[in-house]
């Protein structure tokens, strides 16, 4: 069939963008919806792991044989690769939670959840430590605003009801050193800021004390993405300067912007301002918490969407953070257009400052015939019949950023302790729904076409992907992608390339031009 494309990759990319990590041992069952964060590992608090918890997956029997979607489970993991489900404990409380369940198992406390949260708080002392993981909200299978503290991922404690009103798929994020709940079905615009603060009354040590705050100015939605962000507050427009605050754990920027983007959004159908509910491509930052503006009005750069997965990640140390987003898709009511499903999306994009995107990858054609293509590898899906790929959007899936390690030495031996930059920084793209598929329960780790390819060119024909970023061939040429010449303007990017340079010094050159 000459509308089916064959299994070829475009030239025009060159690079790799994501890589399938082989599973070892067991791992949690394909879902979406779930929550993961980056939060110490509990057989070595000085270590820090990648958390997933609950979502939805196909029907299964629960611990009391009932047959249901949700899930109550905990898994960590140091890399990604190896997945260790906790046995639980903690407060199993009647008419809270999981009551009847045996501690020590793999049940949790809380009842079993999707489209909930989780996020690593630190406490009012300020040290950049986070000492709890806050799970909220969700699902169960209604939904909820229960709230439960973990110190160590094993052991959960009823926090009690939120002040807020009970919601699913609301975006959290911390900022300023406090969890912001922003949204939620049934849909709000409600914003919520949670502190947490010692209390030596309760076993877990800590609670969260929750201060409202005003109704945001953009429409009530759910599935929308929150992101603490860093940007260059002088030079807020399409560049950024590199800044110096840097936190203890992942050296990432010390946030000073809030921002939420996209979802699914309307008003009921009696409010004057009712136009239909559907997925929406705004962005708008807050500095405090009440004050929010609008900062993409360019609807021709990403299209609107839910359920999408994002983050504020520094693919090099000391470096400008970006913001990134990927997949989920669009639904809702448009005028005379319907989409009752999700039609996902493939495709890739970052932003310094949330009013300018850069697509990352190179996509085409549509799921007709299988005529789809994107350079992004999460999108391949293998097709038994003939052994052909078809491309295919996800959703529901989370992103996280994370460390990946790769022997740059080439010694055979990856020593962290003594080579700290054999710890390379990497986004996770883990789990979630694959659109006319199943759901799924692999986990994809970024590659250095993440931080060289611009809408599939690899840096602008004009250098070398390297393992941070792209290497300039020529000293005409500069920035990001190469793409700056330097007699013919100023440049406005952070260059990834003189990062690049300084992050890895004290490497032989040769691992610079090598592919983890």
């Amino acid at each position: 069939d000459a509308d089916v494309r064959k299994d070829v990759r475009l030239p025009v990319s060159g690079t790799k963008n994501w890589q399938l990590l082989p599973q070892q041992g067991t791992i949690f069952s394909p879902r979406h919806s779930h929550a993961t964060t980056v939060y110490k590992c509990p057989d070595n608090p000085s270590n820090q792991c990648l958390w997933l918890t609950g979502g939805y997956s196909d029907p299964h029997r629960s611990f009391d044989l009932r047959i249901e979607n949700e899930n109550s489970d905990v898994w960590y993991s140091k890399d990604a690769k190896k997945w260790n489900q906790a046995h639980l404990d903690g407060d199993f409380l009647q008419g809270v939670g999981n009551w009847d369940a045996k501690p020590g198992g793999f049940t949790a406390p809380w009842y079993a959840r999707y489209g909930h949260s989780l996020n690593a708080l630190d406490d009012e002392d300020g040290d950049g430590i986070a000492d709890v993981m806050v799970l909220a909200g969700g699902n169960s299978p209604m939904p909820s605003n229960d709230v439960w503290l973990s110190t160590d991922g094993i052991r959960w404690y009823f926090d009690g009801y939120a002040e807020w009103s009970k919601r699913a798929y609301h975006s959290t994020a911390v900022f300023g050193g406090k969890l912001y709940i922003l949204g939620g079905t049934p849909l709000t615009n409600s914003v919520w800021r949670g502190s947490l603060v010692k209390n030596r009354t309760r076993e877990v040590g800590y609670t969260v004390k929750w201060t409202q705050m005003k109704d945001a100015p953009w429409t009530q939605r759910a599935g929308a993405c929150a992101i603490a962000h860093s940007i260059n507050d002088k030079n807020d427009g399409d560049d950024a300067s590199l800044v110096n605050m840097t936190d203890e754990v992942m050296n990432n920027t010390l946030a000073d912007t809030l921002f939420i983007l996209g979802g699914l959004a309307g008003y009921s159908e009696d409010n004057p301002d009712y136009e239909g509910i559907r997925t929406r491509n705004d962005v708008w930052k807050t500095t405090d918490g009440e004050s929010w503006q609008r900062v993409m009005t360019d609807t021709t750069m990403w299209a609107g969407r839910a359920f999408h997965g994002c983050t504020s990640w520094r693919s090099i140390p000391n470096s400008q953070p970006k913001m990134i987003i990927a997949g989920g898709g669009y639904m809702g009511t448009d005028g005379n257009r319907e989409v009752r499903s999700l039609e996902t999306y493939t495709d890739t994009w970052w932003s310094y400052n949330g009013s300018v995107w850069m697509k990352i990858n190179r996509d085409e054609g549509s799921i007709y015939k299988d005529n789809l293509y994107s350079t992004n590898e999460w999108t391949e899906i293998m097709v038994v019949e003939g052994g052909r790929k078809v491309y295919r959007g996800k959703w529901g899936f989370s992103l996280e950023g994370f460390v990946t390690s790769q022997d740059l030495n080439g010694d055979g031996e990856i020593i962290t302790e003594l080579l700290p930059q054999e710890q390379i920084p990497a986004l996770f793209l883990i789990g979630g729904k694959v659109e006319g598929f199943s759901m799924v329960s692999d986990t994809f780790v970024s590659k250095p076409g993440i931080n060289c390819e611009l809408d599939g060119i690899t840096c602008g024909k004009k250098g070398t992907c390297g393992v941070v970023g792209c290497i300039c061939n020529s000293s005409n040429f500069t920035g990001d992608y190469c793409n700056m010449d330097k007699n013919k303007s100023v440049n406005r990017q952070t260059s990834s390339a003189t990062a690049a340079a300084t992050y890895l010094a004290p490497m032989i050159s040769i691992a610079l031009l090598a592919f983890w």
